[in-house]
């Protein structure tokens, strides 16, 4: 199953991505999953913006049967680079990485953030987690495409929509 999910906002595309390259958003993301931040960084190159997110996050709410693998926390590097579409939204490229006792966890996507008809943002992330696991690695995945839809990107899609509640 891979990872798919669609919200929508309020906001135009440039507002939503002005959010979601903003440091002080990506520190108040990392929080609502209560992880340690150990670098954040958003810098525009060329027509486009590259966030990085370097931090521990704990492993609280992992499925029991990975639990005795993993700790209670793992580091964790996100990059999204972010450019023009062409249509007036943007494109984002999502490559994060977890190391789980000397494997790689990989979780590949496309970010979309394209004008909804009527006004504001219609948000879309897909793509694909792969864990480096012999044995255990699809169900892993699973585990990681489960993580990433119902925990990462909900708590963003709230601090999200308190942001630009804001104004």
């Amino acid at each position: 199953m891979p990872i798919d999910a669609t919200t929508s906002y309020a906001a135009d595309p440039d507002r939503v991505l002005a959010a979601l390259t903003d440091e002080a958003f990506l520190r108040e993301v990392a929080r609502a999953l209560e992880a340690q931040v150990q670098e954040v960084s958003s810098r525009a190159e060329g027509s486009g913006t590259t966030t990085r997110v370097r931090l521990t996050a704990a492993t609280t709410g992992i499925p029991p049967v990975f639990a005795r693998f993993v700790g209670r926390t793992v580091p964790v590097t996100e990059v999204t680079t972010w450019t023009p579409d062409g249509n007036g939204g943007y494109r984002g490229a999502l490559d994060l990485r977890a190391e789980i006792m000397g494997r790689q966890a990989v979780v590949t996507c496309e970010r979309r953030l394209t004008p909804a008809s009527g006004g504001g943002t219609r948000a879309t992330v897909t793509g694909d987690a792969k864990v480096d696991a012999p044995f255990i690695g699809r169900k892993a995945e699973g585990a990681v495409r489960d993580l990433v839809t119902q925990v990462v990107l909900r708590h963003e899609h709230e601090v999200l929509q308190r942001r630009l509640a804001e104004g």
